[in-house]
């Protein structure tokens, strides 16, 4: 009885050690499949894309962005009675800027979408459209505080991080109180066309916003109509920092910033 209680013992031991490797195996293979897990499989933390912005440029003036969020901001969209690029059909926007009621700046009215539209003076101080925080600064089209071609209202805002300036038609040098208005700008849409800022007036108005990327905008082209403008070779002079961009777009998310100044130039037309 004893031999037989001792050997039922015996197995019920071996039974239980049978389990116990089993479980310690499991136990082992499941752990071995976690840490191969987390070495195999991509971490989407690791490999989240940055925000970037899109940026279009579909002529002239007219600057087209569009945000990480969706926001989708048009400024200075040309009206069909200046300049003859192509205007996109069914383009649409939420928020509207424009810079002065020229022809060739101010046709918010052909942008879809029921967008909210700033038209030049009522858009000056600081405005918060759908969520986008601009701010409107007064400057004037010409060296005469406005009095041979009007004003100008000048645009900054941030995207992604991102500090955008658009300048509209500015005609005149920035003084240190409009400099203080603006601060620092990542990004610099340049008109560069109008003969009333000399190359070297151009270059400084940037270098004092500190812009690390300078879009050149309303420049000549063939697709220039009437309006004398200086071309864009003229305000590029051979220059070394230059990226020539194929096509009217690019994507810029805020770590790919230049430290140094570079031009971003449009290689044609849209």
């Amino acid at each position: 009885m004893r031999l037989k209680e001792r050997l039922g013992e015996s197995g019920n031991l071996s039974v239980r050690r049978g389990v116990c490797l089993q479980a310690g195996w499991g136990r082992r293979a499941l752990y071995l499949l976690v840490v191969q897990a987390l070495f195999v499989l991509p971490s989407p933390l690791a490999h989240a894309a940055a925000p970037s912005v899109l940026v279009r440029w579909y002529g002239h003036a007219f600057i087209y962005l569009i945000a990480s969020t969706g926001i989708r901001i048009a400024v200075d969209p040309f009206g069909d009675e200046t300049v003859h690029y192509h205007f996109p059909g069914s383009l649409q926007a939420d928020v509207v800027l424009i810079s002065n009621e020229a022809n060739d700046r101010s046709a918010g009215e052909r942008i879809q979408g029921s967008p909210q539209i700033f038209r030049s003076v009522a858009a000056l101080g600081t405005n918060n459209a759908r969520g986008l925080l601009f701010r409107g600064i007064l400057t004037f089209r010409d060296k005469s505080q406005g009095a041979i071609h009007g004003h100008n209202t000048a645009f900054v805002f941030e995207l992604d991080g991102i500090r955008f300036a658009h300048l509209g038609d500015l005609g005149h040098p920035l003084s240190p109180e409009l400099l203080a208005e603006f601060g620092k700008v990542d990004v610099l849409f340049l008109p560069v066309g109008r003969d009333s800022l000399m190359i070297s007036e151009l270059d400084k108005i940037a270098s004092d916003l500190s812009a690390r990327i300078i879009v050149p905008i309303a420049y000549r082209t063939e697709l220039s109509g009437d309006l004398e403008l200086r071309s864009l070779e003229g305000y590029v002079d051979s220059r070394p920092n230059i990226r020539w961009i194929d096509g009217a777009e690019f994507s810029l998310s805020a770590s790919e910033i230049p430290p140094t100044p570079m031009i971003y130039a449009f290689r044609g037309t849209p």
